[in-house]
């Protein structure tokens, strides 16, 4: 494993140390279910050796023993079920949550670790967090199933050593097994989750591009692309499923074996006389427990194996800082609360002047990106980007915001490098309108304000120009959009992202191309708003001859350079 990747054991210590008072009493509750049984062996030898002794009056008592243990036993499940159900909540809620807080404020660009698609993303935030929790979930398990293991054989050997030894014969096959069955288990493992991301993503896209395939009359070819991937998906996960259970089987296997060999090696000592029935009795109760160690010891083994390949993707979405602490104890959101919102900058923070200096960004071995681009803006100037398509504007853009690797170059904010870009420049330094903006299915307000209070809702809907469209909603601003903003316009998108941007009074604005699903008039007055306003700084991606008119600066860019910088 990579030394930039946390383990499965280290993950999951990490979470037992988020609750390890929860935890210690999921444990404790677990060991003693598993060691009754030891205790209901031990009164059944009492109650048999009295009988076969011919005492004077029946074990009553002993009797009621054996019932009152079975009671309390079962009576302990309940309450440790219970337990285990809030642990259970906790060991996948935590990952989740700190997977999302390193995405959106980890060190670093992001790009290179979101998924490729909704439902990959969907796969590791359900399925591979399950595979870390049932790793915990079955330490819980082991430990009782070792415990009652080891007092089973510590009395087994005490009355009939020889048995002992057999039972250990057979277990010590089944973890040798499990172990070299082990590499194989973690690529199946691999396999079947890639497959179901891969049918969990086509499915995401076929319902997102529902009318496209309508449309391009394609519903033929996409039923045989999914049949083609649900072939592929069919046989990975047959594989994996078939090599779980194998293990599994093991166990199983192993525990009947060990049964057998052990049942025979107490008869031939009970011939000789050298048990008593209670001791057969003991035996019989006891012999059980040992032989299910395996059972567990290999589905612990499985389970680890398929937590590794869990335990490998999700770091992958962590940034390089966060990835030995991926997972690690429970954020500030869940122990206070959510955090405070951002403050304004300080007066001495506050936007100045932003200066770029010879920024390089190539995106892998294609040569394509950026080279050298050095500009500045000042506060309350509109700064314009233009040029051909794949220019570089929004590489620019992105690399400035420090949203992709950047190979050299520096961003300073009022004379100070910026050191992380992708930390520094969000609001309310700055706040950034993709060309195509990534809408939640909520009522308008709440994708608009993302946990921010109310105020300057009003005033960023009126500068997005969104308070006409509005007036014709049926609810208003908590009109619900739909998935996607399905139920809006594209122009209607556009500056519902433009608020979404606006509402946290930024110092900087940085929009890639506003004007690309809105209509001249609109775009105008948008903008006749925004520079009245003069609150913000604006780069932006155009070319829309108005916008150009009104810039301070105009970056004309070709081929990833700036070729050319007019001055107003």
């Amino acid at each position: 494993m990579s030394r930039n990747r946390p383990s499965t054991p280290r993950v999951c210590w990490n979470l037992v140390r988020n609750d390890p008072a929860a935890f210690a009493l999921s444990i404790s509750q677990w060991v003693l279910f598993h060691m009754s049984p030891l205790a209901v062996g031990w009164l059944l030898k009492l109650v048999l050796d009295h009988l076969v002794d011919e005492r004077p009056g029946l074990p009553l008592m002993l009797l009621g023993a054996i019932i009152g243990v079975e009671v309390g036993r079962w009576a302990l499940l309940v309450s440790a079920a219970v337990q285990w159900h809030g642990a259970w909540v906790g060991w996948q809620t935590v990952p989740r949550v700190n997977m999302l807080s390193s995405l959106a404020t980890g060190d670093g660009p992001v790009a290179g670790r979101l998924p490729g698609s909704p439902g990959e993303a969907v796969s590791r935030f359900r399925d591979d967090v399950q595979d870390i929790s049932l790793v915990l979930d079955v330490w819980l398990d082991v430990a009782g199933a070792v415990a009652a293991a080891s007092v089973a054989l510590a009395v087994m050997a005490a009355i009939d050593p020889m048995s002992a030894v057999a039972t250990l014969v057979p277990i010590g096959l089944a973890i040798g097994a499990s172990a070299l069955l082990g590499p194989k288990l973690k690529a199946w493992r691999r396999a079947a989750r890639e497959a179901t991301g891969t049918v969990t993503s086509f499915i995401g896209d076929t319902f997102g591009g529902i009318l496209a395939v309508k449309t391009a009359a394609a519903e033929d070819a996409v039923d045989a692309a999914f049949a083609r991937l649900n072939a592929h998906r069919a046989v990975v996960a047959r594989r994996d499923q078939i090599g779980s259970e194998l293990i599994r089987s093991l166990g199983y296997g192993t525990g009947e074996v060990t049964v057998g060999v052990v049942l025979v090696i107490v008869a031939t000592s009970f011939q000789r006389g050298d048990l008593s029935v209670g001791d057969i009795g003991l035996f019989a109760s006891y012999v059980p427990i040992v032989a299910g160690l395996p059972r567990w010891i290999g589905r612990l083994g499985a389970y680890h194996r398929q937590a590794d390949v869990s335990v490998d993707r999700l770091a992958g979405l962590m940034s390089t800082d966060d990835r030995h602490a991926a997972l690690r104890p429970v954020t500030t959101y869940l122990r206070h609360g959510p955090p405070d919102f951002p403050a304004p900058p300080a007066s001495d923070d506050r936007l100045h002047e932003l200066t770029v200096e010879h920024l390089t960004v190539h995106h892998g071995t294609s040569g394509h990106g950026i080279t050298d681009v050095s500009f500045r803006i000042g506060a309350g100037e509109l700064v314009v980007v233009t040029g051909p398509v794949g220019a570089g504007k929004s590489t620019l853009l992105r690399g400035l915001l420090g949203l992709v690797d950047v190979d050299s170059g520096r961003v300073l904010w009022n004379g100070d490098e910026v050191a992380e870009p992708a930390e520094f420049l969000v609001p309310p330094r700055a706040a950034y309108l993709p060309q195509v903006p990534r809408l939640f299915s909520e009522p308008l307000a709440d994708t608009v304000l993302l946990g921010l209070p109310r105020d300057g809702l009003d005033r960023a809907i009126w500068l997005a120009c969104l308070d006409e469209d509005l007036a014709h909603m049926e609810d208003g601003i908590d009109t619900v959009i739909g998935p996607r903003g399905l139920r809006l316009s594209g122009g209607q998108v556009q500056r519902t992202g433009a608020a979404r941007a606006l509402v946290r009074r930024p110092d900087l604005l940085v929009v890639d191309d506003l004007s690309s699903a809105l209509d001249v008039e609109t775009e105008i007055r948008l903008w006749e708003r925004l520079l009245a306003d003069a609150t913000s700084a604006v780069l932006m991606v155009s070319h829309r001859p108005h916008v150009l008119d009104l810039a301070a600066r105009v970056l004309v860019m070709e081929a990833g350079r700036v070729v050319e910088i007019r001055e107003r």
